[in-house]
């Protein structure tokens, strides 16, 4: 995947929310903004 720059649309991810419900990122493009963040190694023992 290529980097990122600003003001590029953001791609088509999905993720599973903690609800277990599945989430698509195209499912609130032009309704709502969307804030992902990733915690690298949360939850873990590492």
């Amino acid at each position: 995947m290529p980097l990122l720059q600003v003001g590029d649309p953001a791609p088509d991810v999905g993720f599973t929310g903690a609800d277990r419900k599945e989430y698509k990122l195209r499912e609130y493009a032009g309704k709502q903004n969307v804030v992902v963040a990733f915690y690298a190694r949360a939850f873990t023992g590492g």
